[in-house]
């Protein structure tokens, strides 16, 4: 049976106490059915997990003792998702799904063609989506979220040894080559209707390459989750 994964803001040491909150507690008790002396194991995002055992529950609360802890490494090498925001509620497939799929960073791109200009302080259901998107794939460390930026400036702002592929239909077809055999992984996706040339060619000076999936014009979520599947590591 698949372990049960909850998120806690902080995990104390092994003897301690912890306590969900009411979310949380909604989630263990009612989705998961959980009950006292049952044992589940919950993460803080940061690397952090813990075995514990559940103590008490009340209507908006749980409190469970911790039974042992582990610090996980930070991943190696980064999965780095810079994109256009989708329209409507896709956004929350796109991180659902790169979460899951091991993106460790993500930085919202303001395009020419963007239809959707992303706000500059991270939202809150970001950080709830990856949260949830954590607890179902297992994953002790949530992505990062930095600033929006222009296409170049991430790609200038790419730390040396970093392999930069765009999404561009004239693009190369990579070979499956897997990033746990090179350097970390910056993706760009663009638009709907695709980077510029201008940023196509500023992006390809500042040495990113660029990729192609497909013949046909995909959704930004599919292009960005389909390359990440193709170009990220394998756990």
């Amino acid at each position: 049976m698949a372990e049960k994964w909850f998120y806690a803001q902080s995990i104390p040491e092994p003897g301690e106490v912890v306590v969900l909150d009411a979310e949380e507690t909604r989630h263990a008790t009612r989705s998961r059915h959980l009950e006292i002396g049952s044992e589940a194991t919950l993460f803080d995002g940061r690397g952090r997990t813990a075995r514990v055992r559940l103590a008490e529950v009340s209507r908006r609360s749980a409190t469970a003792l911790v039974l042992e802890t582990q610090q996980h490494p930070v991943p190696k090498p980064r999965l780095h998702l810079a994109c256009a925001l989708p329209k409507g509620d896709r956004v929350s497939t796109l991180l659902s799904m790169a979460t899951q799929l091991g993106m460790t960073d993500f930085t919202p791109l303001t395009a020419h063609r963007s239809v959707v200009r992303p706000a500059t302080e991270t939202p809150e259901r970001w950080l709830r989506i990856v949260r949830e998107a954590g607890k179902q794939s297992r994953r002790p460390w949530q992505p990062v979220f930095h600033p929006p930026r222009a296409p170049e400036e991430a790609v200038e702002g790419a730390a040396p040894e970093t392999r930069v592929w765009l999404m561009d239909a004239e693009g190369e077809k990579p070979e499956a080559e897997r990033a746990q055999q090179a350097a970390d992984l910056l993706l760009l996706v663009g638009p709907e209707g695709g980077f510029t040339s201008e940023e196509t060619r500023q992006m390809k000076a500042a040495g990113a390459r660029a990729l192609t999936l497909s013949s046909g014009i995909l959704r930004i979520e599919t292009a960005a989750v389909a390359a990440l599947a193709r170009l990220g590591r394998e756990d």
